[in-house]
């Protein structure tokens, strides 16, 4: 009898071990890494901002396409 209460209690303990491990190495619930960065450029720059980038870009890549198209050289 005093074999098997021992065993429960070593087995308790490795589970009480065992969450408190987890606990502290897990670091918490962790979230990927691309919100992590989405979170660190939305707290330095503003909503306005990231919209005109986008829309920069957009005008440029159409730019480009566009005089591309006008400068280049059918082939034969």
């Amino acid at each position: 009898m005093d074999d098997k209460r021992s065993i429960q209690n070593t087995r308790a303990e490795m589970e009480i071990a065992k969450q408190q491990s987890e606990k502290k190495f897990s670091g918490g619930k962790r979230q990927p890494r691309r919100y992590k960065v989405y979170d660190k450029i939305k707290d330095h720059v503003s909503l306005r901002t990231v919209d005109i980038v986008i829309i920069v870009t957009a005008v440029l890549i159409i730019g480009l396409l566009i005089y591309g198209i006008i400068t280049g050289n059918p082939q034969q």
